[in-house]
């Protein structure tokens, strides 16, 4: 799978590169612009959000097993809540992200 980077990421490897005295890499990074082979910034941070959310549920997954050994567990138990309440946020942050990239996927197409 290709990494694609973020414009300004794009952006500063432009200016090493002019630093570096390689207009045949800054050549190539515009080239990639131009063409769009990029992920935009929204992308990127809705990819974080969901990596983040499937963090949450790894560690939620972890602290049930734990629970299934000692059900009295009151540390597991108040972990699971909080990491249920930061799971709630990140929810809320990714459906909040997604209607931005789709107000603005709508705009850029009209």
């Amino acid at each position: 799978m290709k990494k694609l980077l973020t414009v300004d990421e794009y952006l500063d490897l432009y200016l090493l590169a002019g630093k570096l005295g390689d207009p045949s890499w800054q050549n190539e990074i515009m080239d990639k612009l131009k063409k769009g082979e990029y992920i935009a910034e929204q992308t990127l941070k809705i990819r974080n959000l969901w990596n983040k959310y499937k963090k949450v549920n790894m560690e939620m997954l972890d602290l049930y097993r734990q629970l299934q050994k000692d059900a009295s567990n009151e540390a597991v138990t108040e972990k699971i809540r909080a990491l249920k309440l930061q799971r709630s946020t990140i929810n809320k942050q990714i459906q909040q992200e997604q209607k931005k990239s789709q107000h603005s996927h709508s705009k850029s197409t009209k």
